[in-house]
């Protein structure tokens, strides 16, 4: 299985957790999901377990993991949050 979301996904999921998730520090969680961005916010950050996608400015997107079966599960979670909430606009 191989679920390759795009960036404007990566954003939504982001924009959720950032909206509704638990603050921590400069990060927020949700379901598992850390969310933050730098100071300026031209660079944000998904993290789950050892899965981290790094979403750029100008639409550069870098996934980085060390166990495929985390990155399947990570992407199984981001589909769900997007299917799941309904104020996201698709």
């Amino acid at each position: 299985m191989d679920n390759q979301l795009t960036i404007k996904e990566f954003l939504r999921v982001f924009d959720h957790i950032r909206s509704i998730g638990k603050p921590l520090d400069s990060k927020y969680l949700l379901e598992d999901i850390y969310a933050w961005h730098d100071y300026d916010g031209y660079t944000c950050w998904l993290n789950y377990r050892d899965v981290t996608v790094t979403l750029m400015f100008h639409g550069s997107l870098k996934v980085e993991y060390e166990k495929h079966a985390n990155y399947v599960d990570f992407t199984k979670r981001c589909l769900s949050l997007i299917a799941n909430n309904t104020q996201m606009v698709r």
